[in-house]
């Protein structure tokens, strides 16, 4: 389209004039009609909104019950001594505080994007050009642009001289973008082809320009990835899923015992006192309180571990979900790639295609030096810094001086888009030499070779950007000449061809990423070329798999995508709203799925990702949208957290098998207790002293367990999986009865035998006990014996720590008298000291006989549930 129709027609279309804009009475309507040119802002959840989601938790429900009745019971029969219901109600504070510190995640992400807003722009208005406040810019606002500003809305360019702009942060290309107002967008282009048109935030880098305002506010594409992230809902982790279901079913099951032991009870004649603190007992001992806690700190201990290597993690939930990953969807520049455009070819028409870290010929060096001496050796363009770079590369400091002594630069015509090229003038010895780079089809050759076209195609289809050098001597100073005079009839130079090259890294990580089930998915703002090119090198683009751009994407329904998807390893020009329905047609197929990205367009597909994983070199939107930050952007330091992912999620099952038996078992043993009339062998406060002082506190140890050998060639775990899945239901059930078996051993030789005194305190001992020792069995499926006690200090620390605790509360009287428990004979703790290691035995002989943890590696194969 001829620029003067296409100007006509946009302005017939926004009702304005090229030549003098708009007048004051057309803003103020059009401000009425379409609003202030600024994104829309979305109000931060309150702290009562925290906190009522936290208290729908059916744990904390039942724990607020059991304050309740505690202080009932203790105001009816020791109104001095409120010991229990304190205690109780200091553990749900603290649950709801760290529900309350998981339910945050950060929604500064909006607040970023208000960086990209333009306090002031330049237009021209019916009563004269004037600087004005941006949000008043309405369509049909004709915007004046230089070097430095940024673009306030979007819009199409009506004129422009040399005019480039940095819109990485919304394409993810490097280098800055040629605009040219003779060209005219398809509607379904991308916005890296939109040559003719400009996108507020932007950075104008070079060049003078006009445009015709055509979008404000929301309806900008900076807006429309606005309006994504306040619609795109923060979704529950998988942990937090799994941790929600078991709160139900534990929940469930604390209803029914303490209505049970109500019922038995009645039934039995006990006073009504007496029923609800063993209603209470009941309740609290199916209730794991502190394993919050424990899951907390384990995963703030990987949050620690992931920043010794390089990953900032913004939610601690992530720390699981990144081990639980099926699909990595990752960008190319920067994370498969080094970010780094680098000259790797060079080829003469009698010197052959030749790598640059060959050893090349003089002829081949005299080529690099023309390349030097036609470049803008000031400016940060990636394209000039690589020829730069392999400058420095081939020749000394002393050398450069040397041969640059001998060319005096008198003229430089700069790099224009429309001609694709630069030309340099330079007075030598013998006269003066124009050199002229650019693409080779734009350059104006007397003679070229033959094989010059086979050669450049070659390298094209390589994913190589194809620098040409032509050259010219002059007699006579060429310094009024014209451009055209300069470069016209160059003698041929060669080429240079010029990649961004893959990480050394990335193969391998990728290889690894593999060979742990997870399949790894490039998607890129770059040319299709080359990103086929870089994920072949690095294995992300094998056989069968296919590659697509945005544009076909946009062809597909959401049906046939969620159809087609597995077929698909690389996806090419493409815009938000392509990665977003990329990432959500993954979580269709029941994918976990990993996102990367560093611009402001890749904030909503960070958000609706299972774990978002921004680059450390990105923009603040992507950052605060992500739930991760990789700070050397590397894909190689994906897969390292994906391995600590994995280490924390087995560790938390560990602290779930270890905690679970004891309240199993301590349910068993009241229920038992009950029916045989013996009343509560435990009281509530004693359970919950046991549950701090034996679960807690040695729990937290398995927190720094380090991951099992065999974590990185284990399957993912698919969404829906239950926690319990790979036996650990069947172990805990197990070690349950064990426990049990054990405490009721105590019980019954207290009761009815004279040797032993002090029933409350052996079955106290001995429930505590047991579930220390027990944490040793939970390390690892391999022997304590191999592993060796002192492989985690902490652990032993603790466990120390907490027997003594308890052995020093029984034998305390203030202490004891305090839990309601007195001290034992040295009989009795000898019984307590045998039946307190039997748990140790018994795991370890079905290590020994291989019957143990054996299912770990198919956990995507348990039992599943629904994930709403």
């Amino acid at each position: 389209m001829e620029i003067a129709k296409k100007i006509l027609t946009y302005e017939s279309q926004y009702q304005t004039k090229v030549a003098n804009g708009l007048s004051q009475a057309d803003v103020e309507n059009r401000l009425a009609e379409y609003g202030e040119n600024r994104l829309p802002e979305k109000q931060p959840k309150s702290f009562l909104q925290y906190l009522i989601d936290a208290l729908k938790d059916i744990t904390i429900i039942i724990l607020l019950i059991a304050t309740a009745l505690s202080t009932y019971v203790a105001l009816t029969n020791h109104p001095d001594d409120l010991t229990e219901p304190i205690v109780i109600f200091g553990i749900v504070l603290l649950n709801l505080y760290l529900s309350i510190n998981q339910q945050k995640k950060a929604e500064k992400s909006m607040d970023k994007l208000k960086s990209f807003s333009i306090p002031q722009a330049k237009v021209k208005r019916v009563e004269g050009t004037e600087t004005i406040d941006s949000t008043k810019i309405v369509p049909g606002d004709i915007v004046l642009l230089g070097v430095g500003d940024r673009v306030p809305a979007d819009g199409v360019l009506v004129s422009a001289t040399d005019f480039l702009v940095d819109e990485s942060f919304l394409t993810g290309e490097s280098e800055p973008s040629e605009k040219n107002p003779n060209q005219f967008s398809a509607a379904d282009a991308s916005l890296g082809d939109r040559k003719d048109r400009v996108f507020s935030g932007s950075l104008v880098t070079s060049g003078k320009a006009e445009m015709i305002v055509t979008e404000t506010a929301d309806k900008t594409e900076i807006g429309k990835i606005s309006n994504l992230l306040q619609t795109e809902e923060v979704k529950p982790a998988p942990l937090q899923v799994r941790m929600q279901k078991l709160g139900k079913i534990l929940g469930a099951v604390a209803i029914f015992a303490g209505l049970l032991a109500i019922v038995i009870g009645l039934l039995r004649g006990y006073p009504l006192t007496e029923i609800l603190m063993i209603a209470i007992s009941m309740s609290v001992a199916a209730i794991p309180e502190v394993l919050p806690v424990v899951v907390t700190i384990s995963l703030s201990y990987g949050m620690s571990n992931m920043a010794k290597k390089n990953t900032i993690v913004r939610t601690p939930m992530a720390v699981e979900t990144v081990g639980n990953l099926s699909v990595i969807c990752s960008d190319k520049t920067g994370t498969i790639t080094q970010n780094k455009m680098t000259v790797k070819k060079v080829w003469l028409p009698d010197g052959g295609l030749k790598k640059v870290d060959e050893t090349l010929s003089a002829d081949e060096k005299k080529l690099i030096q023309y390349f030097y001496l036609a470049s803008d050796r000031e400016t940060g363009n990636p394209t000039e810094l690589a020829i730069n770079k392999l400058t420095q590369n081939q020749f000394t400091y002393s050398e450069v001086e040397t041969f640059m002594a001998d060319y005096q630069k008198i003229k430089e015509v700069p790099f224009d888009s429309s001609r694709k090229q630069m030309t340099v003038v330079y007075q030598v010895d013998d006269g003066f030499l124009s050199i002229t780079k650019g693409a080779f089809d734009r350059l104006k050759f007397q003679d070229q070779p033959q094989e010059a076209v086979a050669i450049h195609d070659e390298l094209a289809a390589d994913a190589y950007r194809v620098l040409a050098l032509g050259y010219k001597f002059w007699s006579t100073n060429p310094q009024d000449f014209t451009t055209d005079q300069l470069e016209n009839e160059l003698t041929f130079g060669g080429f240079i061809g010029i990649i961004d090259p893959a990480r050394a890294e990335s193969a391998p990580a990728v290889a690894m990423a593999k060979k742990a089930g997870i399949r790894t998915i490039m998607i890129t703002g770059d040319h299709l070329l080359t990103a086929k090119k870089i994920a072949r090198q690095v294995n992300i683009l094998t056989d069968g798999q296919k590659a697509m751009t945005g544009a076909d994407l946009a062809k597909l329904s959401d049906e046939d995508l969620n159809q087609q998807i597995d077929q698909y390893s690389v996806f090419a020009r493409t815009s938000p709203e392509d990665k977003i329905r990329i990432v959500k047609a993954l979580q269709q197929n029941n994918e976990v799925v990993g996102m990367t990205g560093d611009g402001v367009n890749d904030a909503p597909a960070l958000k609706a990702a299972d774990v978002g994983i921004a680059m450390g070199g990105g923009t603040e939107v992507a950052k605060e949208a992500a739930d991760m930050v990789l700070l050397d952007d590397n894909f190689a330091t994906i897969v390292d957290a994906i391995k600590e992912g994995r280490r924390v999620y087995s560790n938390i099952r560990k602290s779930l098998y270890a905690m679970l038996g004891c309240n199993i078992s301590a349910l068993s043993i009241v229920l038992i207790s009950l029916l045989a009339g013996w009343g509560a062998p435990v009281t509530a406060i004693q359970l919950l002293l046991i549950k701090v002082v034996a679960d807690g506190i040695p729990g937290f140890s398995l927190c720094v367990e380090p991951a099992d050998d065999d974590i990185m060639t284990r399957q993912p775990i698919k969404k829906g999986t239950s926690i319990f899945a790979g036996g650990l239901l069947k172990n805990i059930v197990d070690i349950s009865i064990v426990f049990t078996v054990l405490s009721l051993i105590a019980v019954v030789a207290a009761k009815y035998t004279n040797l032993f005194a002090g029933n409350n305190s052996m079955i106290f001992l001995v429930l505590g006990l047991t579930t220390i020792v027990h944490m040793y069995n939970c390390r690892s499926k391999r022997s304590i014996f191999k592993l060796g006690i002192l492989s985690n200090k902490l652990l032993l620390t603790t466990t120390i720590a907490g027997s003594i605790i308890l052995m020093l509360v029984v034998i305390t009287p203030s202490v004891g008298s305090v839990f309601g428990l007195t001290n034992i004979s040295g009989l009795s703790w000898i019984l307590v000291a045998i039946l307190s290691i039997m748990p140790l035995v018994y795991v370890e002989v079905k290590k020994r006989l291989g019957l143990f943890g054996q299912k770990e590696k198919n956990l995507n194969l348990g039992k599943s549930y629904k994930v709403s």
